[in-house]
């Protein structure tokens, strides 16, 4: 058995789905092993131990049902994940058959499988060993354990979709956890007074490497996550513009990220710092909009010039049509207060597409690109169209 503490194991006769679901386990720290025939997934069965299994109902040779039967003989305690391409009332069925042989049932995936919805049942099932504590945080800080993966971000220009940037996003390479993501340091960070250290870290180091991609000729912009603690920094905003002038940089290059929360804090101070912000060319874009309550007054009063879509509408573009209105007068609002929009989650081709449809400036999401290290960005742009360089 191996040392993993998210072990996966996965059967179906589609090598295309199990590279798939292989690449997305991998992706959230699983150790993987697949199997195309039930023969072998048997034999892999107790030398791996599995803490999830994701069977398919139609397997050459056998069926899903009859492993299904073979789990329950055999006690197997990991939860199972139903896919197939069969109607919802056999998923269901066969839903219902695995919890009467014992089994704990994940759920059911219809084919194709979605990204989301893979992604959500691995991640409900992972395992966390333990809880970190914020010394720890703080020791990552200091001893440079911190790292930056970028998400590529795609404009529309008049001859269709062209490569424009990239979103700077944290991670903790933790000496014992391996590699840690943002939803479990962040509150750390916050609640040690250590997250503006964090975010000046993150600023420092994506700007440097964007003074390298530019100076090879890559002419891409920056966005980064801007931490509320900086909102009420008065010194900030000439910081941030000695930072960018000592790495060869104009300022427009730069867009600071901020939630509607972070930015209604102290709206005084806010209206200051963002203003000084503006004024000097720095991008500043409202964050996760369309989520929750948003304060459309707020919207207009405070100078933003973007305006981000939430992930969960984007990740829903294609599948629903509510989806599509929403963010289709999303885009209408914030292009009549003359901002540009931004949206997250596109996961498919044809979420693109409608966002090309309804005049939305920018895309980012896994379709276009998953989070990847600095090196990856120039040979995952090859498949990309060319960036277009920026003003200034």
């Amino acid at each position: 058995m191996t040392d993993a503490l998210n072990r996966l194991l996965v059967v179906d006769d589609q090598e295309d789905i199990l590279d798939f679901v292989a690449e997305v386990a991998k992706s959230l720290d699983y150790a993987v092993l697949t199997a195309s025939r039930a023969e072998d997934f048997c034999a892999q069965l107790h030398q791996f131990g599995p803490t999830l299994i994701v069977l398919d109902l139609q397997m050459p040779g056998t069926d899903g049902i009859e492993l299904l039967r073979y789990l329950g003989r055999q006690s197997v305690t990991a939860p199972v994940l139903i896919s197939s391409g069969m109607d919802s009332r056999v998923l269901s069925s066969a839903e219902r058959f695995g919890r009467s042989v014992g089994l704990e049932i994940a759920g059911v995936l219809q084919k194709p499988l979605m990204l989301a919805e893979l992604e959500s049942v691995l991640e409900r099932h992972r395992v966390i060993e333990r809880a970190i504590e914020p010394a720890e945080f703080s020791r990552a800080v200091d001893r440079g354990q911190l790292l930056l993966h970028y998400q590529p971000k795609l404009a529309r220009t008049a001859r269709g979709w062209r490569a424009a940037g990239v979103e700077a996003l944290l991670r903790w390479q933790h000496p014992d956890l391996g590699l840690v993501y943002p939803d479990r340091f962040i509150p750390l960070a916050e609640a040690s007074g250590l997250i503006g250290a964090a975010t000046d870290w993150v600023l420092q180091e994506g700007i440097r490497q964007l003074g390298l991609w530019r100076a090879a000729g890559l002419a891409l912009d920056l966005s980064v996550n801007m931490s509320p603690k900086l909102v009420k920094d008065l010194d900030f905003p000439d910081r941030l513009s000695d930072l960018l002038a000592a790495h060869g940089l104009s300022n427009p290059m730069l867009t600071l990220e901020i939630t509607e929360t972070a930015a209604l804090e102290d709206p005084t101070r806010t209206m200051d710092i963002l203003t000084r912000l503006r004024v000097k060319g720095f991008g500043l874009s409202l964050d996760d909009f369309g989520t929750g309550y948003s304060s459309l007054t707020q919207l207009y009063r405070l100078p933003f010039n973007e305006l981000k879509v939430d992930k969960s509408l984007g990740m829903d573009l294609g599948k629903t049509r509510e989806a599509e209105t929403m963010v289709r007068s999303i885009v209408g609002l914030a292009h009549g207060l003359g901002l540009t929009v931004c949206a997250e989650g596109v996961e498919t081709p044809r979420a693109l597409d409608l966002l090309g449809e309804i005049d939305c400036d920018c895309a980012q999401g896994y379709y276009i690109g998953r989070p990847m290290a600095a090196e990856a960005i120039p040979d995952h742009l090859e498949f990309l169209p060319q960036p277009v360089a920026s003003a200034g």
